[in-house]
């Protein structure tokens, strides 16, 4: 996870699964230029069996209250779901497949969540941040991805984005409702397949603006998206996306205003 802080703040994950295919994952966070004590977003890259990854990323919202808080006490909730799916499936010895792997972990935040905000008593304002999660079949290629308000997902150089005009849904909104209810709801469930390059994303990327008064070759929104989220450099490492940045920084004088947040999974032979 990312952290909140005052700076850059990049992390990254590469493993290999050598059993199923090659797994690169590559996650990078930063500040927005227009945020001066947090970072409001975070992210979650953990295993949740050998052959399925939980990827997510999340947005609090600026005009909730400690909205850094949300994100960050959502990814805690998912780091432990994940270790503890890992545990219970080794155990169990079977393998669920991604849809039952996919409600499963957000049934189990949904509940922690509300259980948490009965025990800390955290106020309604307290836990508005969006979410988009996936559960990525490694050895099937498959994919199954929930945005629970706005974010864009990225699947083979094919994007998706979810604009809910300012105004997102959060999950915040419905802890008091039984699951249940509030699960057949959700519109905003993506599947996926035959998955080589797959991203998820914060809408940060809609907000790179010029860092200077100088002159720069000028670069549009929708080449920097595809730079980010589709093009791959010869070396493909920990810090490709913060090398990305730092172009676009050097190259063209941009910065996202907006905290950003991607986490890349690119699945090899």
């Amino acid at each position: 996870m990312a952290d909140a802080g005052a700076g850059d703040i990049g992390v990254a994950i590469i493993s290999a699964t050598d059993y199923f295919c090659s797994v690169q994952l590559i996650t990078h966070s930063q500040i927005g230029t227009h945020h001066t004590d947090h970072n409001e977003d975070a992210l979650v890259a953990e295993e949740l069996t050998p052959e399925h990854y939980l990827l997510a990323v999340m947005d609090g919202c600026s005009s909730g209250q400690e909205s850094h808080f949300a994100a960050g006490l959502i990814t805690k909730i998912l780091r432990k779901i994940a270790r503890q799916t890992n545990l219970r499936t080794f155990a169990e010895r079977r393998t669920p497949g991604v849809q039952e792997l996919l409600k499963d972990t957000v049934r189990q935040l949904f509940t922690t969540l509300r259980d948490q905000k009965a025990l800390l008593d955290i106020g309604r304002y307290e836990l508005l941040t969006t979410l988009v999660l996936a559960v990525v079949d490694v050895k099937q290629r498959t994919g199954e991805i929930i945005v629970v308000g706005d974010g864009l997902v990225a699947v083979n150089g094919e994007i998706t984005e979810v604009d809910q005009d300012n105004q997102p849904d959060y999950l915040g909104y419905h802890l008091d409702e039984p699951f249940e209810e509030w699960w057949p709801r959700q519109q905003q469930y993506f599947s996926a397949e035959d998955i080589t390059d797959f991203s998820l994303a914060t809408d940060g990327l809609h907000t790179f603006r010029l860092t200077s008064p100088e002159s720069f070759p000028p670069i549009g929104e929708e080449e920097i998206i595809r730079y980010l989220l589709e093009d791959r450099e010869e070396e493909v490492d920990a810090f490709m996306l913060r090398r990305k940045l730092l172009m676009l920084e050097e190259t063209h004088g941009l910065k996202p205003t907006d905290d950003l947040t991607i986490v890349r999974l690119l699945l090899g032979d």
